[in-house]
C-alpha cells in the first residue's frame, strides 16, 4: 500500500545529488492540503505516470485546487475528485556545482611541424548549474531515484572530449603555440560544449583547460629544441654543450676531473663544432693533424758518392 504523505521535503547530506525522487521507490499518496517544502537552491516537480505535471521553486506550498490547477485536474480527472492522489515528487537541485573534472583517457594524436607525431593528454575542470528542471528530468534523469554529481560528470565528459579532439583537429599548428594559447583554447570549448549541455537543461558555468601535455620522451625533445633556439646557431649550441660536459666531467673526480678533466673538455669544445660542421656541410669526416712525415731515405748510388768525396 502506498504511503500517505502530508510534508513532502527533502535535505542533501552529502550536498552531491542533483536528483533526488519521494519517494524513492515508487508514488505515494498525497492528500490536497499536505506541505510541499522546497529549499532555497531546490526545485520540485510532480510526475504522474511518468508526466511531468509543474513545477515548484523555493518555499513553503500547501498543496491546494486553488493555488494548483495542474493538479486540480490531475484530482478530478484521474483521482475521480478524491484525495488522496498518487504522485512522486522529484527535487532538483540548482545549486552550481564546481570544480568538476574532466580528462582524456586516450591521448589524441596530431602531427607537429617541429617533433613529428605527438600524442596530446589534456584534463581540466569546469561548473554547471541546472538552468531548466523539468527539461533535465525528462531528458537526462527521467529513470533515476537518485542522480549525483558523478554520474552527471561521467555523461558530460563524453561530450567535452569529442568536441576537444574536433576542436584541436581542425586548429592545432604546433605543441609550441598550443601551450600559449590555453585561454583562448578554454574560450572556444566553452562556446562548443555549452550548446550540447543546454539541450539537457544544464548551464556551463565556466571551463577551463589546466594542462595540455605529451609524453616525457617528448617534453625532452621538445626543451632541447627550445634551447636550440635561443643560442641561435650550431656553434652556440656546440659551446653550450661542451660546457655542460666540461662542467660535468668538473665535478666528478670518477670521469677525469681536474686538470685532465678541463683539458679534455676544452679539447672537446673546440673541435665538436668544426666536426658537426662538417658533417652537416658535405659528409666529410675531420681528420686530425698526423705526425710530419720522415724526410726519404737517399738513393744508394748517391751516399756512396757522397761517401767517396
Amino acid at each position: 500500500m502506498p504511503r500517505l504523505l502530508d510534508v513532502i521535503e527533502y535535505h542533501d547530506p552529502t550536498g552531491q545529488e542533483i536528483v533526488h525522487k519521494i519517494p524513492e521507490m515508487g508514488p505515494a499518496d498525497i492528500r490536497m492540503g499536505a506541505q510541499l517544502v522546497v529549499q532555497e537552491t531546490q526545485a520540485a516537480v510532480f510526475f504522474r505516470d511518468g508526466r511531468a505535471l509543474d513545477v515548484f521553486g523555493p518555499g513553503r506550498h500547501t498543496l491546494t485546487t486553488q493555488n494548483l490547477p495542474l493538479l486540480d485536474t490531475v484530482v478530478k480527472f484521474v483521482a475521480g475528485g478524491n484525495t488522496p492522489f498518487q504522485a512522486e515528487v522529484v527535487f532538483v537541485n540548482q545549486k552550481v556545482f564546481q570544480d568538476l573534472k574532466w580528462g582524456t583517457p586516450q591521448p589524441i594524436d596530431l602531427t607537429d611541424p617541429d617533433l613529428g607525431w605527438v600524442s596530446l593528454r589534456a584534463f581540466g575542470s569546469f561548473s554547471i548549474r541546472v538552468f531548466d528542471p523539468m527539461k533535465f528530468i525528462t531528458t537526462l534523469a527521467a529513470q533515476q531515484s537518485t542522480f549525483d554529481t558523478s554520474q552527471l560528470n561521467s555523461w558530460l565528459k563524453g561530450s567535452i572530449r569529442t568536441r576537444l579532439n574536433d576542436l584541436l583537429a581542425t586548429n592545432f599548428t604546433s605543441y609550441a603555440k598550443i601551450r600559449r594559447d590555453f585561454e583562448e583554447l578554454s574560450a572556444a570549448m566553452k562556446m562548443k560544449v555549452k550548446e550540447d549541455f543546454a539541450a539537457y537543461g544544464i548551464e556551463l558555468r565556466d571551463f577551463y583547460i589546466q594542462d595540455i601535455s605529451v609524453p616525457p620522451e617528448v617534453q625532452e625533445a621538445f626543451k632541447e629544441r627550445a634551447k636550440m633556439g635561443a643560442l641561435g646557431d650550431l656553434n652556440k649550441y656546440t659551446q653550450y654543450q661542451a660546457a655542460q660536459a666540461m662542467r660535468d666531467m668538473a665535478n666528478n673526480p670518477n670521469a677525469g676531473g681536474g686538470a685532465m678533466g678541463m683539458g679534455a673538455g676544452m679539447g672537446m669544445g673546440m673541435m665538436m663544432p668544426q666536426m658537426i660542421q662538417n658533417a652537416m656541410g658535405g659528409g666529410q669526416q675531420a681528420q686530425a693533424p698526423g705526425p710530419p712525415a720522415a724526410p726519404a731515405a737517399p738513393a744508394v748510388g748517391a751516399a756512396a758518392g757522397a761517401a767517396g768525396a
